[in-house]
């Protein structure tokens, strides 16, 4: 259990991924609720959203492990600078601006407004893997996956080793994380995600050149209504393992204090 778990048992962890949502995916039919921040297994129809280093992927090979304070201590040797850290917010911001911007602009003339009302959120579609879901879901993915390739040339062209959608399993007991490939991801889900439940899943993982040796975390939050107001971290639903708590604060437990909420600032449709 994380070492915060006491002291915040109140409330704290929210998900973007349910694992039923996740699972559910290789069917026909969507799951019935879903954020808007989620990307329901992405990976199985793109690899490249699930694990990748500089462009390239990786986590193919055997599960890896290391213990929390090994991991730390060389994490601390690769720290990013304040000026990297600044900078890669900015661009992780950009990313979230041009995703709800692309997605809504070639959407134009779906809802009455520029962007969808509540009712029109909760409305049903269509997604492009033909499955029946609401619009929130729909546009969740597909701002997702605009965000997710912007961030992969972003991140390239700071130089920065880095990890889309990696899947963790972590050990709360001793602080020990180990990384799940896409191909033992996929292979789960398709008996049916038992096994994943409580694994993490951030969108970004800045790291060493290593996924376990984390440097920082990003992840990526829509709103489908009321863009006047910013996204927040979500709570796990009852049921969930870390239910009533924020992700954010599972997140940290896991990755360290370095773990950013990114949603769209500014430019169209704000």
């Amino acid at each position: 259990m994380p070492h915060r778990f006491v002291r915040r048992w109140g409330g704290l962890v929210a998900g973007c991924l349910l694992l039923g949502a996740c699972a559910s995916t290789l069917g026909r039919e969507a799951p019935r609720q879903y954020a808007l921040d989620s990307m329901s297994a992405s990976c199985l129809k793109n690899p490249l959203y699930c694990a990748t280093v500089s462009g390239r992927e990786v986590a193919t090979g055997p599960v890896q492990t290391v213990g929390a304070a090994v991991a730390s201590a060389a994490a601390v040797g690769h720290a990013l600078s304040p000026e990297m850290m600044t900078s890669i917010k900015a661009e992780m911001e950009k990313c979230a601006d041009k995703a709800r911007t692309e997605v809504l602009s070639r959407l134009k003339g779906t809802f009455e407004g520029l962007v969808p009302k509540e009712a029109e959120c909760k409305s049903m579609t269509v997604d492009a893997q033909g499955r029946s879901v609401t619009w929130a879901i729909r546009l969740g993915l597909e701002m997702h996956e605009v965000a997710l390739a912007c961030a992969q040339a972003k991140l390239g062209e700071l130089g920065l080793k880095f990890s889309l959608k990696p899947r963790y399993r972590i050990n709360w007991e001793t602080m020990e994380k180990s990384l799940i490939s896409p191909e033992e991801l996929a292979k789960l889900l398709r008996q049916g995600g038992e096994e994943l439940k409580g694994t993490l899943e951030p969108d970004v993982v800045i790291h060493t050149g290593d996924p376990l040796l984390v440097l920082a975390v990003y992840d990526f939050k829509f709103r489908c209504v009321g863009f006047e107001r910013e996204p927040g971290w979500r709570r796990y639903p009852v049921g969930h393992r870390y239910a009533g708590q924020l992700q954010g604060d599972i997140y940290q437990d896991a990755f360290g204090p370095e773990v950013h909420l990114i949603g769209p600032r500014k430019g169209m449709f704000w």
